[in-house]
């Protein structure tokens, strides 16, 4: 918790260089956020303009409305750059929100949006949208999940999503909130953020990793890690069930196989892409034999890279598969250098119209003529 508080408090301290707000002229108190839908209650406060790249300090004064409001949560969308991937957000995921807002009747901590004009106003799926959400992604979808399923909290109104508008931010003050603000979720995997981060770096920080690493107070090592986990080719991100499951250790021990020049790594790493191939087949076939995890998915990677060849024949594991009756083996398939194999042990539970069709299919779906 202090290092998030340390993380946000210097993207404040950029947002807010040095010039504190005035005394009020008035002794008035300052409006309070609704507790129920209704106009915008403003904020108003002199700060200073988020830094430009490359600019350690900004030093034109700017006055900016915040405004915080409840909001229909379809009049909102999640930024492009949003280090989420919001369409695998799910109950699951979000059940800690879940419970929150049923407890509370309403949400409690405001989501961070900025106002869409113009043709950025126009989404994907054809929706004409208000805002877009810097952070939030997970508020937003629970507060849409539960109008969706038609509940409503003790005072019988529906669920609506509480934003706070920051017009202000560019994008790199909104990347910088956004990082310090969802720094510390677990649920945020490392192929998430290796992806903005890559967005950023480029575009925001001219390919400067040390600046980068900076401005987010981060070691230049773990986001020089990070960012490297970009560098895995869409086959490999493909052979494992969920990029929630890809982790930056994982790469690395299989990047050396990728950037080498050795003729013995560059097959380990077509036999690394062949074994990539066979568990996407395999996942699309319903194969019983396949990764669970990310942990299983490198594994099987590995042992690929590190398969030794026996005879001048190099034996590939296309498909393992099982009887319905008792889960065991009943059907290996593999490929060689010579052809195709077929392993069918004796006992296995498996009818004999189960092999035939486990037969039948890997011909068609493997063989090469």
């Amino acid at each position: 918790m202090a290092k998030n508080k340390s993380l946000l408090s210097g993207v404040a301290a950029r947002v807010n260089q040095g010039h504190p707000p005035e005394a009020p002229e008035t002794s008035e108190p300052e409006p309070q956020v609704p507790d129920r839908p209704g106009p915008f209650s403003a904020n108003i406060s002199g700060i200073t303009n988020p830094r430009a790249p490359g600019e350690a300090e900004s030093k034109i004064q700017k006055t900016a409305l915040q405004r915080q409001a409840w909001v229909d949560p379809a009049r909102c969308k999640p930024w492009v750059h949003h280090n989420r991937a919001y369409e695998l957000l799910n109950e699951e995921r979000c059940t800690d929100l879940i419970a929150g807002f049923r407890s509370l009747g309403k949400q409690q901590r405001p989501a961070i949006v900025r106002t869409l004009k113009g043709e950025d106003r126009e989404g994907e799926d054809g929706q004409t949208y208000d805002f877009e959400i810097i952070s939030g992604a997970r508020r937003h979808w629970t507060v849409s999940w539960l109008r969706q399923q038609g509940e409503t909290n003790a005072q019988g109104e529906p669920y609506w999503f509480l934003v706070v508008v920051r017009d202000d931010l560019d994008s790199t003050a909104a990347f910088e909130l956004s990082d310090a603000e969802n720094r510390g979720q677990k649920d945020i995997s490392d192929f998430e953020r290796a992806r903005e981060y890559r967005w950023a770096l480029d575009s925001l920080y001219e390919g400067n990793v040390s600046r980068m690493a900076d401005a987010i107070q981060m070691e230049r090592s773990n986001l020089a890690r990070l960012l490297g986990l970009t560098e895995m080719p869409d086959l490999i991100v493909d052979a494992y069930p969920s990029i929630l499951e890809i982790r930056t250790h994982h790469w690395r021990q299989l990047a050396p196989y990728f950037s080498s020049k050795e003729r013995a790594k560059q097959e380990a790493a077509e036999r690394i892409s062949a074994c990539a191939r066979s568990i996407i087949q395999a996942r699309q076939n319903h194969s019983g034999n396949i990764p669970r995890d990310g942990a299983e998915t490198v594994a099987m990677l590995t042992a690929a890279a590190k398969e030794k060849k026996r005879g001048g024949d190099r034996t590939q594991i296309l498909e393992t598969v099982s009887a319905k009756a008792t889960g065991k083996m009943a059907v290996k398939i593999k490929r060689t250098t010579r052809g195709m194999t077929f392993e069918v042990p004796r006992a296995s539970g498996a009818t004999k119209d189960e092999i035939y069709d486990a037969l039948r299919k890997a011909v068609d779906e493997y063989f090469e003529a």
